[in-house]
């Protein structure tokens, strides 16, 4: 799995879900997790910009597919 997929960022997402040991995937719970991963894209990540931005678009299309699968339950 490369960095900065798609794929990539649900498996972050869940990862950190599970390292945090919360059973629900709640709004709070999303915000943080997407806010950790927006600053190390930001800040820690040293690439090209357009790079950064298709990073960043698929981590917004991560967070919907998990919010959909969610309210799909």
């Amino acid at each position: 799995m490369l960095f900065g997929t798609v794929e990539y960022f649900e498996r972050e997402i869940y990862n950190y879900l599970n390292e945090n040991q919360l059973k629900e995937i709640s709004e709070d719970s999303l915000s943080v997790v997407t806010s950790k991963l927006k600053k190390e894209l930001l800040y820690d990540f040293v690439c090209d910009e357009r790079i950064r931005l298709e990073c960043l678009e698929n981590l917004k299309y991560a967070i919907r597919m998990i919010t959909q699968s969610k309210e799909a339950v």
